[in-house]
């Protein structure tokens, strides 16, 4: 619950550290749910590797959709947050284009 108070280093790494452990924790808590709910046993490690995969997949996904400041305008987030932010998490990162977060189609995946 404290996730989102603490403090690492820049602005870039301090966010990607909150986005994590907070979509680990809601991932967490959906299984589990799951699990009691559908009385099943425990699910596989690979299954939960690649749920948490597409979990954070999807937020680069959104990351990247907030960067239009045409749509959202002055709360769009900037560019350079968001590449700050995954800055040495992407597949492939030296290879992307400068302007990454307003391209589509981008996502290479976490890893």
């Amino acid at each position: 619950m404290a996730g989102g108070v603490t403090k690492h280093g820049d602005p870039g790494t301090t966010r990607l550290y909150k986005i994590l452990i907070t979509e680990s924790a809601h991932l967490v808590w959906r299984i589990r749910n799951e699990r009691v709910i559908q009385n099943t046993g425990p699910a596989p490690l690979a299954k939960i590797r690649n749920r948490w995969l597409k979990t954070v997949n999807n937020r680069l996904a959104i990351d990247c959709a907030m960067t239009d400041r045409l749509k959202y305008g002055k709360k769009s987030l900037k560019e350079s947050l968001v590449k700050s932010t995954w800055r040495k998490t992407l597949k492939g990162e030296r290879t992307l284009a400068r302007d990454w977060p307003r391209t589509v189609g981008v996502l290479v995946g976490v890893g």
